[in-house]
């Protein structure tokens, strides 16, 4: 039968408890099997007493459980001779075969009748309302389960922390969770008095509590020493977004960088966040060295999102030679003229100009296309830097009509039509003029640097650079 771990502690409650208010001959040898009779007779049970518990006991050993309740259920018939130890004893032992059972609901009422019975020994008493709070935490009867705790510690002689954790947890279901804080912090002191470290599970539940009531700084102080006794994956992840919550993104980007340092950051959104930290910190290239070895591998696909972050990286390394397949693929996966454009800045960068210029007419023809006067000057000035200074005088021209840049683009239309007629007059020819246009965009064998007539032309003329951006870490 499968048991969630907390009705396994349970039973080991209920083993405690029958162990000891009973002595035994059997022990269990299974941690998990059910809470076992008593075998033994005590001076405080009859021998009549004793030989029908030891009948059930035969059969709830056999996991016969259904047996051993028709053999206790048959024993009513005497129970009104009972002495209070012997009725408190059948109780008892009731409770354990229907929770055996899965009866929770029978299980509570029967150690109710546990604590009616007058003359309860203190010890009885006290792990029979320890049992009870559990089993009313199992069925998810929290507040009940908080008030027979209350009443447990006001008698129990030295509380483990684990009492104080059932307690926590408790609290932690109704939502108080100050509470919930003072109950871990008292199991946290017991175990420190007893030299015991602390349980992953205590810890947890303390950084929880420590979220909801919005104090990071100290769930940070817990994760960290999660960290360090339970070095997990998932505790480093949210060690280093605790602090991006606190707004450290310093430290958030440091304790991700030692976890993946360590083999702790293996999911693709949390790799995709770790380069995205070190762009915000303007560290491009461990943010290279990451993606480039992530796609090698095939742990994050090449889809738009992931290459244009694996572009920007690039770009603000500078690696424009090594951005340009990467920003390639993205144009032609994506088609979006943001990300033509990008390729053309980075073909400027190299000096590749008829390339650029081609990226920008491709940026033009995007159906996406939301920005045609900023383009047009990046093709204007490319096609003028590769020599093209009729198409470039061209396109800027139709630049002009786009009012957000309709003065840079004159000027440039003046610049250029200045240059055409220098070098016209440089060839001395008596040709018609497109034909001399031509020729003067022909005569260009070697890329000139870029004009710029008036401040402001090199910006717009110029190749943007990519902005990180900074998503929050999951």
């Amino acid at each position: 039968m499968h048991r969630s771990p907390l009705r396994s502690v349970l039973f080991k409650t209920l083993a405690v408890l029958v162990l000891g208010c009973l002595s035994l001959n059997a022990h269990a040898e299974d941690k998990e099997k059910p809470v076992k009779p008593p075998t033994k007779l005590t001076q405080t049970l009859s021998q009549k007493v004793y030989k029908q518990l030891e009948a059930a006991q035969q059969a709830f050993d056999a996991k016969q459980y259904q047996q051993a309740l028709d053999l206790m259920q048959g024993m009513q018939s005497g129970y009104a001779k009972f002495n209070d130890y012997e009725k408190a004893t059948y109780w008892n032992f009731m409770a354990a075969v229907y929770y055996a059972m899965d009866n929770t609901p029978k299980a509570i009422e029967s150690y109710k009748q546990v604590l009616k019975q007058e003359n309860l020994p203190e010890a009885m008493r006290s792990t029979t309302l320890f049992a009870l709070a559990q089993l009313h935490f199992v069925t998810e009867d929290y507040k009940t389960a908080i008030q027979i705790l209350g009443e447990w510690f006001k008698q129990a002689q030295d509380p483990q922390p684990d009492a104080y954790m059932l307690l926590a947890q408790a609290y932690y279901q109704t939502g108080d969770y100050s509470k919930t804080e003072k109950a871990v912090l008292a199991g946290l002191k017991k175990a420190k008095e007893r030299q015991v470290q602390p349980k992953e599970n205590w810890l947890a539940l303390l950084r929880a509590a420590y979220y909801e009531l919005g104090n990071y700084p100290r769930a940070a102080k817990v994760l960290e020493l999660l960290v360090a006794y339970y070095p997990k994956e998932t505790y480093w992840l949210q060690l280093s977004g605790m602090y991006g919550l606190m707004g450290d993104q310093k430290q958030q980007l440091a304790t991700l960088h030692a976890a993946y340092q360590g083999g702790m950051v293996s999911k693709p959104q949390d790799q995709l966040n770790l380069a995205r930290l070190y762009l915000a910190q303007e560290a491009p290239y461990p943010a290279v060295e990451l993606l480039t070895k992530a796609f090698k591998q095939k742990v994050i696909e090449p889809d738009v999102e992931n290459l244009q972050l694996y572009a920007q990286a690039l770009s603000m390394a500078k690696e424009y030679d090594q951005q340009i397949p990467v920003l390639k693929k993205l144009a032609e996966t994506s088609g979006q003229s943001k990300h033509y454009v990008y390729l053309g800045q980075a073909y400027n960068e190299t000096g590749d100009y008829a390339q650029a210029t081609e990226a920008f007419e491709h940026a033009l023809k995007a159906d996406d296309i939301d920005d045609k006067g900023s383009i047009r000057m990046q093709l204007g000035t490319a096609q003028y830097n590769a020599g093209k200074l009729a198409q470039a005088r061209s396109t800027f021209i139709s630049a002009a009509s786009d009012p957000d840049v309709a003065e840079q683009a004159n000027t440039w239309v003046s610049f250029v039509s200045a240059e055409i007629q220098r070098k016209q007059a440089l060839n001395g020819s008596g040709m018609p003029k497109q034909k001399q246009a031509d020729d003067a965009d022909d005569s260009a064998d070697a890329p000139a640097q870029t004009a710029e007539p008036e401040a402001g032309d090199a910006e717009v003329g110029g190749s943007a650079q990519l902005t990180p951006t900074v998503l929050p870490v999951a």
